[in-house]
């Protein structure tokens, strides 16, 4: 265990600097799974985990600091962990010893390989290792307020044993059972290996929730393509060059699904007089391939290359932002669309994580709960899928979020001879996609 650097505030109060273990824990009565993981370890001291952290700290205290009566411990990295209840945190004091002191937090809980005293070089090893494990990591260095973090939720409690957990009534009687237990040693000792191999097994039962959902987050968002304004005004302009006519073949209507490389996309066009498949043949753009469907329909097909854009979680907008913010602008454009359509938020499918879980029975994988009381960087992403429909050059002004993924894009030539209107026009196009907020 790392060395501590202990800070007398008073005749009653010091601060422990360093050399406390932290543990994530999960399930219910945090409190109580804080003091048996103390006590498996041999700590004299701990850190309860609880509603403020869901991480218990554990530690070793000099035998003759302790036995100064009346004299309260407390850890300078929980007091750190209270200051900073947002994002993750990182700092580093010089202790007057010489030695520098790295603490991390993520959203008020202290990082499992932090509150350490190093040199300075394995402390700027170390910050700079966090760093590049949590990219919105934020270092800050100094002395920092302390005085109104000394509470309960600092305070390094002693470790009782069981036996200082009884009330003194009940201790006499506990004399009396150890006594008849002895007449049968054997059995005795069977159920007290037993029972110590079953606490063993649930002392192994801690794992990192917010590590774990944070994982299969990162997993989903790294599946995602988005195209933002800049891929629609791609395949905008791919649109507008496609030719009205080949050689006789009138365009009658062009279909651009999204796929993994790009769009995919086919244009129709119908037979005119005098017109022939060799004539499209002939007509069409090099990079198109030519298709028949019956003697009157002929159909190109082509794909178009998009880079799309990296998805970022931490770049959703929050879904009631979203709702003010893009929804004024778009309802600013309603006017130059026939139809527009927007369904209400809904999560997205997150596989949920599991883990391998320590039973009697043998090693089994259990799924992770999602970890409420602490969502923070972990928000689950929400999705609304749309469709605008109207003529083909009112797209120019239709706003999009970075966060849109397109899924079609299409549009028929109709209405000839008729005046085109703000809603209507002989290009009438449908586009569909979907946003991503949280």
């Amino acid at each position: 265990m790392t060395a501590q650097f202990i800070l007398d505030v008073d005749k009653q109060t010091s601060i422990v600097f360093g050399g406390i273990t932290w543990k994530p824990l999960i399930g219910s009565n945090l409190a109580g799974q804080s003091e048996k993981l103390a006590v498996s370890t041999k700590a004299t001291h701990f850190v309860a985990a609880g509603k403020h952290s869901a991480a218990v700290g554990t530690t070793k205290l000099d035998s003759e600091r302790v036995k100064e009566k009346g004299r309260k411990f407390y850890s300078a990295a929980a007091v750190f962990a209270q200051a900073h209840q947002s994002g993750i945190i990182v700092t580093t004091l010089d202790m007057e010893d010489g030695r520098v002191w790295v603490v991390a937090a993520h959203d008020g809980v202290i990082l499992s390989d932090t509150d350490v005293l190093l040199s300075l070089e394995d402390s700027v090893a170390l910050v700079t290792e966090i760093k590049g494990r949590h990219k919105q990591a934020v270092v800050i260095s100094g002395d920092f307020e302390t005085q109104q973090y000394l509470n309960s939720k600092s305070l390094l409690a002693p470790v009782r044993s069981g036996l200082q957990k009884v009330p003194t009534g009940l201790k006499v009687g506990l004399a009396i059972l150890v006594c008849l237990l002895i007449a049968d040693t054997s059995f005795d000792q069977y159920k007290k290996y037993k029972r110590n191999q079953a606490r063993a097994l649930e002392n192994e039962q801690t794992f990192d929730a917010h590590a774990e959902w944070k994982i299969v987050l990162d997993q989903w968002a790294a599946s995602i393509q988005i195209d933002g304004e800049a891929g629609l005004k791609k395949i905008f302009n791919e649109l507008g060059q496609i030719p009205m006519t080949i050689n006789g073949w009138k365009l009658a209507e062009v279909n651009c699904a999204a796929v993994i490389s790009g769009w995919s996309c086919n244009a129709r066009y119908e037979a005119s007089v005098n017109t022939s498949n060799m004539g499209f043949q002939m007509g069409k753009p090099n990079s198109w391939v030519a298709k028949w469907d019956g003697l009157t329909n002929a159909v190109g097909e082509w794909t178009v290359p998009v880079s799309r854009i990296e998805f970022d979680r931490a770049h959703l907008k929050d879904v009631s932002d979203f709702s003010v913010q893009y929804i004024s602008r778009l309802q600013r454009t309603l006017p130059a669309f026939s139809n527009v359509e927007l369904s209400p938020p809904s999560l997205v499918n997150i596989t949920q994580p599991q883990v391998f879980v320590k039973t009697e029975q043998g090693s089994n994988m259990v799924p992770v709960p999602y970890p409420e009381d602490n969502s923070g960087g972990i928000e689950l992403p929400k999705t609304q899928t749309f469709k605008v429909v109207g003529p083909l050059r009112s797209f120019v002004v239709l706003p999009l979020i970075n966060e849109t993924a397109l899924k079609n894009m299409r549009f028929v030539v109709e209405g000839l001879g008729s005046a085109p209107t703000l809603r209507s026009s002989m290009f009438t196009a449908e586009l569909t996609g979907e946003f991503y907020v949280r």
